[in-house]
């Protein structure tokens, strides 16, 4: 789960339980209705997209194992002795989520998302995130590297429960001795997708030890939403490695439809195609590195970005403005909230948006009145209204970013 650095993240919790006077994640949607001027822009982000075809491709599901889920979070994350910084920022994620409950804690959480879903004036639906255990390359489960783990049953149950907002994504590692056959029973389960974050999950995505595993996701039409770049929950320089984009043209080359996320819009790596000095090669931004891939004619039509994260307070810059303008990318494109982070305060912060000219001082004005009332109508009408203004005129992300086409996900139903 890509969040803001995690020392500003867990400084601003100290500050805030310190001085009592400072909210680092909004409750559950307020009641009382929106201003004209809200309703108005709500309006105007929604002009000419077809509910039935919005799909926001990043939500995660999170739970403690209540209600027979399977879910589970990393005990050092629930410890406040023993690891007090990952249990504030456990905390923070509750709050963001709307569990006031750990008791019913997995309930209460997909309660709030289905709340904020239907709340809206309108909404899509969401491709909601299973997300596996990490192993070893001998195919040896690791749960006490594990930050957390949903089940694909989990999520693929939620999907046919809830038809209108859910679509399964599934989570398989791929160095289970059983990930092909993971795959294909959560396929037929009805998953469209498959999620990674190889940087937390210790995935190589350009070793041959995935080979089956991509070979099995070409012939299944599935496409791969892997994390690239930086992952601040990751400490291990090799383990950020993991998030190399360039490691990504093997499961490309394998055919394989691959969808980055966030862009790769965080961090920096070493840049594989460069002469090394002394053994070593020179590093770059990963974004620059993504930028590379997205412009070889050979991935085009199986490459996609994903600009979930794209507008918190430590992204804002370059790439916002490069996937806003670069209108050739834009049918390569798709949206995503990484739900609940759009929840969480510190990460999203509108005046940043409008000092870097992302956002005009009255349209600031109104997505603060959204996103007071529901944060997942916030980031929708948000990433629909963040625009460059520039000689060559206003650039917007398309209508198209917001859809599930089916180029990229074959599988994709509508909804009944």
């Amino acid at each position: 789960m890509p969040a803001f650095s995690r020392r500003a993240l867990l400084a601003g919790g100290a500050a805030a339980l310190t001085s009592g006077c400072y909210r680092l994640a909004r409750p559950p949607p307020l009641d009382g209705p929106l201003s004209p001027e809200a309703r108005r822009l709500i309006q105007t982000a929604w002009a000419g997209l077809d509910s039935n075809l919005v799909l926001d491709t990043h939500v995660h599901v999170v739970g403690l194992g209540t209600g027979g889920t399977g879910c589970w979070v990393n005990p050092a994350l629930q410890s406040p002795l023993a690891h007090p910084l990952n249990a504030l920022r456990f905390d923070i994620y509750k709050q963001a989520a709307g569990v006031t409950d750990e008791a019913v804690g997995d309930s209460q959480y997909v309660e709030t998302l289905l709340s904020r879903m239907r709340r809206q004036l309108i909404h899509g639906r969401a491709l909601i995130l299973a997300f596996d255990q990490t192993y070893s390359e001998d195919g040896t489960p690791r749960p006490e590297l594990t930050e957390f783990h949903t089940p694909n049953d989990y999520v693929v149950k939620l999907a046919r429960e809830n038809p209108d907002c859910f679509v399964a994504c599934a989570s398989v590692h791929p160095y289970r001795n059983d990930a092909v056959e993971a795959l294909e029973r959560a396929v037929e389960g009805g998953a469209v997708a498959v999620k990674w974050l190889p940087n937390a999950m210790s995935i190589d995505p350009s070793s041959p030890r995935c080979d089956a595993f991509y070979e099995a996701l070409a012939r299944l039409r599935v496409p791969l939403l892997t994390h690239a770049g930086e992952e601040k929950a990751v400490e291990a320089e090799e383990a950020q490695r993991f998030g190399n984009p360039l490691h990504l043209r093997r499961p490309l080359d394998l055919g394989v439809t691959v969808i980055v996320a966030h862009c790769a819009s965080l961090g920096k790596n070493p840049d594989l195609d460069a002469p090394a000095s002394s053994g070593k090669h020179p590093w770059v931004d990963n974004f620059e590195l993504f930028t590379r891939l997205m412009d070889e004619p050979r991935y085009v039509g199986r490459l996609y970005g994903e600009v979930s994260a794209m507008l918190q307070a430590n992204r804002v810059g370059r790439p916002l403005a490069t996937v806003l303008t670069r209108a050739d990318w834009h049918p390569r494109l798709l949206n995503g909230s990484d739900y609940p982070l759009p929840a969480i305060t510190v990460l999203v912060q509108t005046r940043v948006l409008k000092d870097q000219g992302f956002l005009t001082s009255a349209q600031r004005d109104v997505l603060n009145e959204l996103d007071r009332h529901n944060p997942l109508m916030f980031d929708f009408v948000s990433k629909r209204t963040v625009a460059v203004r520039d000689a060559g005129g206003v650039h917007r992300l398309p209508r198209e970013v917001f859809t599930g086409r089916p180029e990229v996900f074959p599988r994709l139903k509508p909804p009944p």
